[in-house]
């Protein structure tokens, strides 16, 4: 058997190679939907992450907790956010230029 009928894209092999392909892409596709983690649409970034994303000093951060103006989990001393908290926050807070001229 010839290289070129081996590569070629009716050769039997090429197919069964294909087939092949498409039952562990299947089989993959399946266990990551059967396998998701209910958090692994919205992460968890801890304070140190959170001071970088908003751009704020640890001590501001803190007092957005102490105001209740971020949602936030605490566990054994350990400060966790899920992201779409810092979102929502953000969406709570926003004021567009129009808000600014009614006043």
């Amino acid at each position: 058997m010839d290289m070129l009928d081996i590569l070629g894209n009716k050769s039997s092999e090429i197919l069964e190679l294909f087939y092949n392909i498409e039952k562990i892409d299947a089989n993959i596709n399946e266990y990551i939907n059967t396998h998701k983690s209910p958090f692994s649409d919205d992460p968890f970034l801890d304070n140190r992450e959170v001071c970088k994303l908003l751009k704020v000093s640890p001590r501001t951060l803190q007092y957005y907790r102490d105001k209740r103006l971020i949602a936030f989990y605490k566990l054994e001393g350990k400060i966790l956010y899920k992201m779409s908290d810092i979102h929502k926050m953000l969406e709570n807070n926003y004021y567009d230029d129009a808000w600014k001229q009614k006043r």
